[in-house]
């Protein structure tokens, strides 16, 4: 489907100790090809930690393409946290990003 981008991710660290392991799944719409509207699910699971964070993501922006598949995206975005008991507010960011089109 033109427009439409599905996306994932897996990270892992270890700093001071502390193993987290992290994943994202979301999708990626683009409103008239130039207004990028993204939804994802993004998570850690933290070693020996009884809570773990899970997060719901919105983001909205605007693509500016510098060639046929590079886009530079600044946007905003705000993360609802799914856990209660991780933690109770949300967050709300300001990003620049870029992004790959095939």
């Amino acid at each position: 489907m033109d427009d439409l981008a599905i996306k994932a991710g897996l990270g892992y660290s270890d700093l001071d100790y502390t193993t987290v392991f992290s994943y994202k799944v979301g999708a990626k719409y683009y409103v008239i090809s130039k207004i990028p509207v993204q939804v994802d699910l993004n998570g850690a699971s933290i070693k020996d930690s009884s809570e773990n964070p899970l997060w719901l993501g919105l983001q909205g922006g605007y693509a500016i393409f510098l060639g046929n598949n590079v886009s530079i995206e600044p946007g905003l975005r705000y993360s609802l946290s799914l856990n209660q008991d991780f933690y109770d507010k949300g967050i709300f960011e300001a990003r620049i990003g870029f992004a790959l089109h095939f």
